[in-house]
Order: structure tokens, then sequence, then C-alpha cells
């Protein structure tokens, strides 16, 4: 919640693999695991996390992904160090997600094991009913030295709400700061 200090945990993504279609039968490879923990994330920056239900999902591939791509140099000039795409995805799929979508300045924040979002309150949602298993909420938040100084939750209703952490959502925030 807003003023909380951002609970700690490791994210383990990939690093240095070729890519999905390098001749390699689709499959990445030769790369290694690089685990990041919040601290080296948050300590003395001031970021903004979107958080979203899956990767190479419609909403998430459609809008908001690309969204904060596009806006991603705006968001610099309004004095953000880093913007992180937070899903519980394991790093190789965040990566080939990444790579389809022409991903090249946010970062991928792969919480494969739900490890940060089931510390997060009320972020951790069962999508079983549509072979999901756990999830994340859809949500963006900014955090300040590791203490969230605005979050953006979407509506705790049915479907698949998006608007209220859309990137512009979190401009119109910081315009009016």
């Amino acid at each position: 919640m807003k003023g909380d200090k951002i609970p700690y945990a490791n994210f383990i993504g990939r690093e240095g693999d070729a890519l999905p279609g390098e001749d390699l039968g689709g499959c990445p490879i030769g790369g290694f695991f690089k685990e990041q923990d919040t601290d080296s994330i948050f300590n003395g920056k001031r970021v903004i996390v979107f958080a979203l239900p899956g990767a190479f999902t419609p909403t998430c591939s459609s809008q908001q992904l690309p969204g904060y791509e596009r806006m991603y140099d705006e968001f610099k000039e309004k004095g953000i160090d880093e913007i992180y795409c937070l899903s519980v995805n394991d790093g190789f799929v965040m990566n080939a997600w990444f790579a389809q979508e022409g991903v090249t300045k946010v970062k991928p924040l792969c919480d494969g094991n739900a490890d940060f979002t089931r510390q997060m309150d009320g972020k951790l949602v069962g999508l079983n009913d549509n072979g999901f298993g756990v999830r994340s909420r859809r949500y963006a938040m900014i955090v300040n030295d590791g203490v969230i100084e605005e979050q953006f939750d979407e509506p705790e209703s049915g479907g698949d709400p998006y608007g209220v952490s859309s990137p512009e959502s979190v401009m119109d925030y910081l315009n009016a700061k």
C-alpha cells in the first residue's frame, strides 16, 4: 500500500540466451540465470513497476507492455530511473515475450514463484478457471527508494479491467505533481 516499504524478494531472470528463431529450433539457449533482489532494484531509485496477469495475453501484449515501452522516455524526463514489468512468469517466457514485442527499454521482473506477489497485499489472484494458476493482479506503482509512493490498482471485478494502471494514468499522476 502507499507509504509501505517494498517486501524483500528475489527475482530470477535469464540473460545471454540466443533468442528463439536464431537457428536453434525455437529454443533459447546459451545464457544463464540471473538473480536480483528488491534492494538492488529499488534502493536509491525512483521506478515504475507495472504488474500483469501473464506474458502473451491479449491486454498485456496489445496495450500495457507496448504503452510503457512507447512512453519510456517521457517517464525518464519526469524523474523515473527505470520501468519494470512484473509477471508471475519465468525468465524464458518473459524474454521470449519481450523479444516478440520488440521491447528493449522496459525491463522484465520475473516472479516465477510468485515470491514477491504473495507479499504484496491483495495482489496474488487465483486464475485457475482459465488454467493460469496463481498470477498477479493488474496494477502499477511508483516506488521511491524502496517505498511505494503511489499505487494504481485495477478494480477487483470480473473480466480483465485495464485503465487505472495504464501508462497514461501513471503519467497523469506525475504531471499533477
